[in-house]
């Protein structure tokens, strides 16, 4: 990967100037992880090799300040910079040899509190790291207790190289943000992240289509009756259909199998001849919420998320859910959307038509645990030892998360979270997730706040913000997520994939086809992208850092008069995935050897 010279940054930060908006009131941070600093323990000291190398790549005099709780650096600037040149900086740092990413960070009058809405069944875990050689477990569990103001139990679990801890009760968010200040503040703790559940984000019942499926694919088609929301993916199929040799993880809530979609079934990972055991795993560690009668194992299948009237618990008094939830099959319409076998006469076209779907189930009734996803991240980019499993015989290439946090705003990306996207990213797997269906800021939503990742907004048919999708300076680019209406009334402004008609359980009889909208909808898209990306990287040269730099260079703009045209500029991603630009810029480019 070529490094940018100091003549060259000088001359983007001049013309960064020249146009920005923007205060230059006070000198900035920029945020720095090293490949070499991932899962490491503790860090000290910049070393004077690598602020030099910083300082002449750059041009910039930065002084280093400290480090995060994760092992990212923090860089302060010798003067002030407008939020374009902090960011153009940052985008700059975040493709040079080893840096995972790079961010400008948040000053202290932009820290989010985590929400005080209280969760269904309150807060029940912690996973806390502790600083290395910070003392014995019994200390441990009596000072943390004592500091915690409410009684913590080791459990047997770790999340990565974390411990998980139980509260003796349940605890709402807002007392769990203070108890995550008070332990954090002992000099013995990295961090400490309550445990919250995720949800996934689509928005709309599926409905069942008509038997044309391809033409009705608005987000796939190309030329001149595409429409303004189009991925532009058609043209790229004259480029390159995939390679099998990929590999793209969808954490989610499985996948329809035994009985198997059929427009699925060729597009998973077999760990046997007689495709009787895919490559995946169920990482849901409490059987209630499995649902299969045990805790993980190696049979990601969807079981059915349907939830009876008071199933997740209660909330202000009142059950939740109030009224039966069916089914809905979202795992397997994310995994469709991404590779739905294509060209077989029948069905859905997938963005990419041979990469394998490995499914890694952390979703099911009442959403997921965020330890379980966690430890999905490392299981699906190839960390050993993750409890409950096995290695994972096929780590992946692209990770798609099509989830986000189950109360709104709830505050900065927990510090395990972080950990895990850094492996995968160090592993040269890219993070694809979705901004959120909440019409908010995507700052306060993890994991589109979480550093490294490819967040994603949606549009409609029309190019336009989906009216639910988040927006915000974390956000990479946009892509067709669907538009339907507050209630389902347009479902051929959805994006159609593979689904079960099944209320319940899934039945070979119910392999059905449906539109959602959503931003869930919208990362799959890009997922799907990145996998031709790779696919057409016949000289292994990109890495993680250069495929979000080509998505945010090659995206079309958004269309004139739009919200993300006016007043959202900036804020909706860099402009509309575009496959055709992106998957040709992955085969033209030169940007010399891949780092290793």
């Amino acid at each position: 990967m070529k490094r940018l010279s100091a003549v060259s940054m000088a001359s983007l930060l001049l013309a960064a100037a020249a146009i920005s908006s923007g205060a230059a009131d006070a000198p900035v941070s920029i945020v720095v992880m090293f490949e070499s600093d991932v899962d490491r323990d503790e860090l000290g000291a910049v070393s004077a090799a690598e602020l030099g190398r910083l300082q002449a790549d750059t041009g910039l005099d930065f002084e280093w300040v400290g480090n995060t709780r994760t092992n990212a650096r923090i860089f302060r600037t010798p003067a002030a910079l407008t939020r374009d040149e902090a960011t153009a900086l940052a985008r700059r740092i975040g493709v040079m040899e080893g840096v995972l990413w790079a961010a400008v960070e948040a000053g202290q009058g932009t820290v989010y509190a985590r929400s005080a809405l209280p969760a269904v069944a309150g807060i029940e875990d912690f996973i806390i790291r502790f600083k290395r050689g910070a003392g014995s477990l019994p200390l441990h569990v009596a000072k943390l207790s004592a500091v915690a103001g409410a009684g913590l139990v080791p459990t047997s679990e770790t999340v990565g190289t974390a411990q998980v801890y139980r509260l003796l009760r349940p605890v709402s968010l807002t007392e769990a943000g203070e108890i995550e200040r008070r332990l954090e503040a002992l000099p013995e703790v990295r961090y400490a992240d309550p445990v919250t559940r995720l949800k996934a984000q689509a928005t709309v019942e599926p409905v069942t289509p008509s038997d044309e499926y391809f033409p009705q694919q608005w987000h796939l088609q190309s030329g001149p009756g595409a429409v303004a929301g189009s991925a532009n993916v058609q043209a790229a199929w004259s480029l390159i259909r995939g390679a099998p040799e990929i590999t793209v993880a969808v954490l989610d809530s499985g996948v329809l199998f035994a009985p198997t979609h059929p427009d699925l079934e060729n597009r998973l990972a077999y760990r046997n001849a007689e495709k009787t055991v895919i490559v995946g795993w169920d990482m849901i560690r409490n059987p209630r919420f499995a649902r299969d009668g045990n805790a993980r194992d190696k049979k990601p299948k969807d079981e059915g998320d349907w939830e009876t009237v008071g199933w997740c618990g209660k909330e202000d008094g009142r059950p939740v859910p109030s009224e039966f939830k069916p089914a809905e099959w979202h795992g397997s319409h994310v995994a469709g959307i991404i590779g739905a076998v294509t060209d077989n006469g029948i069905g859905v076209s997938g963005v990419d038509w041979f990469a394998r779907i490995e499914p890694v189930r952390v979703l099911g009734p009442c959403d997921g645990n965020a330890k379980d996803i966690i430890q999905g991240i490392w299981w699906a980019a190839g960390k050993k030892g993750v409890g409950g499993t096995q290695p994972n015989p096929r780590p992946a290439h692209v990770i798609n998360m099509s989830l986000g946090p189950d109360a709104p705003g709830s505050g900065p990306c927990p510090d395990a979270m972080q950990e895990a996207i850094d492996y995968a990213l160090s592993r040269n797997a890219v993070v694809v997730v979705s901004a959120g269906n909440e019409k908010d800021d995507t700052r306060n939503y993890a994991p589109a706040n979480c550093r490294g990742v490819i967040a994603v907004s949606a549009v409609g048919p029309s190019g336009d913000l989906a009216s639910y999708s988040n927006f915000g300076a974390e956000v990479a680019v946009a892509a067709p997520g669907g538009d339907t209406g507050a209630n389902g009334e347009r479902p051929q402004d959805g994006i159609l994939s593979t689904l079960n008609t099944s209320r319940k359980r899934p039945s070979a009889e119910g392999m059905s086809y449906g539109a959602m909208d959503g931003t869930s909808m919208a990362a799959p898209v890009v997922s799907g992208v990145v996998s031709l990306m790779l696919a057409a990287d016949t000289e292994k040269k990109l890495d993680p850092q250069r495929i979000v730099a080509i998505l945010r260079d090659t995206a079309r703009p958004f269309p004139e008069g739009s919200r993300c045209a006016t007043e959202l500029e900036g804020r909706c991603g860099a402009g509309i995935v575009d496959a055709y630009a992106a998957v040709k810029a992955a085969m033209s480019q030169t940007i010399g050897p891949r780092a290793q």
